[in-house]
């Protein structure tokens, strides 16, 4: 990800100074870069589970019992991989029309498919880091209840 981030900064960087520097520039630098944000947020997606980065609104979770918590955690594991199965399927039509229309990227001299196979792989490899998350989750003992407040006993 890191390659792929330089990749972009300098690519941007360059156009930059070549457009209002030199008044020229890359044809292929915008759909390059485009093609490699999307790279990196789809090959993110499944490391921000792997490394626990993303976001999480637990206003209701943590106001419920902890078995509770759990189980509401699972049902959003189970829908976010429904999900992951959708993309993985559809996506995965996309690119074989893709492979069989044959066409070109417009400025990148690759075929389309190439460019946008990464999304049913990067669906199925967040499919795996979301099992792996919910088999850590199924295999942990349930956490205890958070204590009382001070002055109020239980």
């Amino acid at each position: 990800m890191i390659v792929a981030l330089t990749f972009m900064t300098l690519l941007t960087f360059v156009q930059v100074v070549l457009r209002y520097g030199f008044g020229t520039g890359f044809v292929w630098s915008l759909e390059a870069t485009t093609y490699t944000f999307a790279w990196l947020v789809l090959i993110g997606m499944s490391y921000g589970v792997r490394t626990d980065a993303h976001i999480a609104v637990d206003l209701v979770t943590s106001r419920l019992p902890p078995r509770a918590a759990r189980v509401v955690a699972l049902v959003a594991l189970a829908c976010t991989l429904g999900y992951c199965a959708l993309m993985i399927y559809g996506s995965g039509q996309f690119v074989e029309r893709l492979m069989t229309l044959g066409t070109d990227a417009r400025d990148i001299s690759l075929p389309r498919w190439v460019l946008t196979g990464i999304m049913p792989i990067a669906f199925g490899l967040l499919a795996l880091r979301l099992v792996q998350a919910a088999w850590q989750m199924f295999r942990a003992p349930a956490p205890p209840a958070p204590p009382a407040p001070p002055g109020v006993s239980v």
